[in-house]
């Protein structure tokens, strides 16, 4: 049986957000820093529980601060020291026994694949976000790209499944299950070792699908 798995990336292969993680360090240098951390964080949590929507969140979030290419490049490379522990194990078990793994996110692949490199996942294996520069400076983000908005996820699993017998996605928000239930993947399995999300428990409860709160329960289910 071939299977494919799409793990989100924010608070499940990453211990964070790497979008708010970027946008938190030029914060910091803001005289109203502590404010705007406050807004940041309620347009994420937003975004994820789907009571905003996904593009209006992401946007929201990179109006909060300027980031330009040498802080997304900066925090690129720091990302590769916030994997969640246990991830890199599990990625190489799953492979090994003939996984297909792919990585599906809706942050930006400009500061992601310096991290997905180190996990082994090769660039058809990475599905993300780009930003739009103006000159160095962060000017918005790629409104073709499926994953900036709500369904997009879906929209990429159905693209790169049709060779597969069994789609499973791994994640902690409402967008990851919104892939399963619009039917583009046969089992959800929600993660919440790094961040709890009540209505995503809720949603998986309902629907009869896993949620697990370790890297190890992880493994267990998704144990053949």
């Amino acid at each position: 049986m071939k299977r494919l798995i799409a793990f989100d990336i924010d608070s499940t292969l990453l211990r964070v957000e790497s979008l708010d993680t970027a946008i938190e360090a030029a914060l910091s240098r803001l005289p109203d820093a502590t404010e705007a951390r406050k807004r940041l964080h309620d347009f994420t949590n937003g975004g994820m529980t789907g009571r905003i929507a996904l593009r209006d969140s992401l946007e929201a979030r990179l109006k909060l601060a300027a980031l330009d290419r040498g802080s997304v490049i900066a925090m690129a490379e720091a990302l590769r020291k916030r994997v969640t522990p246990g991830m890199p194990a599990l990625l190489r078990q799953l492979r090994e026994q003939g996984d297909d793994v792919h990585a599906i996110s809706g942050g930006f692949a400009d500061l992601l694949e310096p991290v997905l490199g180190d996990l082994g996942f090769g660039r058809s294996e990475i599905h993300a976000n780009r930003f739009l520069f103006d000159g160095d400076l962060v000017s918005g983000l790629d409104p073709d790209c499926p994953l900036s908005r709500n369904g997009g996820k879906a929209e990429i699993l159905n693209r790169i499944s049709t060779h597969a017998d069994t789609t499973i996605i791994v994640g902690d928000g409402m967008t990851d299950f919104e892939a399963f239930e619009q039917g583009a993947a046969d089992r959800f399995i929600g993660f919440g070792a790094i961040a709890q999300r009540e209505v995503v428990l809720a949603a998986a409860e309902w629907s009869g699908q896993s949620y697990v709160r370790s890297v190890n329960a992880l493994a267990g289910a998704l144990k053949r």
